[in-house]
């Protein structure tokens, strides 16, 4: 019996720490316009999502730029390149702002490893981020 419960104990925390190795190599970028990624190609250990903080902005300017004057037509085409929002970008802007707010980024950019435990900022370069991760989880 007592061998059992040291089995059990030895394999839950196996799977507790490979849940955890798992979660640690997916990365979130969290940028603007002004800090875009970079070699985020050239890592292959890893899942990262990307995303731009400043998507919302360029929604506006792209919806409402060269707008007719007359504000009925203006209304109209507005309208028209709202409803051509494709809905997955726009589920991804809230996304990232959910994510910022849930892992309290305090400034960007931002690479956050797994579900927020770690967060690397004023890097843009994605290998840079990831040494300077493992380092830390060398301490």
């Amino acid at each position: 019996m007592k061998l059992l419960l040291i089995l059990i104990f030895i394999l839950t925390q196996s799977l507790a720490n490979a849940l955890a190795n798992e979660a640690l190599t997916r990365i979130t970028y969290l940028g603007t316009n002004h800090y875009q990624i970079s070699h985020a190609e050239n890592v292959s250990d890893y899942q990262i999502e990307i995303f731009n903080l400043d998507e919302l902005n360029n929604l506006e300017k792209e919806i409402t730029s060269n707008l007719p004057s007359d504000p009925i037509q203006a209304e109209r085409l507005a309208n028209a390149r709202m409803q051509d929002l494709d809905n997955e970008k726009a589920m991804r802007m809230f996304k990232s702002v959910a994510l910022l707010i849930e892992w309290d980024v305090k400034k960007l950019p931002a690479f956050v490893f797994g579900d927020g435990e770690y967060v690397i900022y004023g890097v843009t370069d994605t290998a840079i981020a990831i040494q300077r991760f493992v380092n830390s989880r060398k301490r």
